[in-house]
């Protein structure tokens, strides 16, 4: 373990968000608005909880809790996906969403 990772499962939701969000999210994925990031990805997440973690940057913080917060909203994904997708993609994401991608 490195002085950056999270100390314990028990504690996880006292450690700071940072780099756990950075080991999943990719700087491309962070130039996405949140909503973007939903429409192109929600299809990926099982679930979703690094908008429960305190961030020491305030942006990535931000970034995340507004995606957390889509992804848990009804009504929001396809929202989303309805303003930022191509007939194409969607279709795709679809399909994905269809195998259990």
């Amino acid at each position: 373990m490195t002085a950056d990772a999270p100390a314990a499962a028990d504690d996880r939701f006292d450690q700071e968000g940072d780099w756990i969000a950075r080991q999943f999210l990719s700087d491309a994925d962070l130039r996405l608005t949140p909503e973007e990031y939903v429409a192109r990805h929600a299809h990926e997440w099982g679930c979703f909880s690094y908008h429960l973690y305190p961030y020491r940057d305030p942006v990535l913080g931000t970034w995340v809790r507004r995606v957390g917060e889509l992804l848990s909203t009804d009504g929001e994904v396809e929202r989303c996906r309805a303003e930022f997708l191509t007939p194409a993609e969607l279709a795709e994401v679809r399909r994905q969403e269809a195998e259990g991608f």
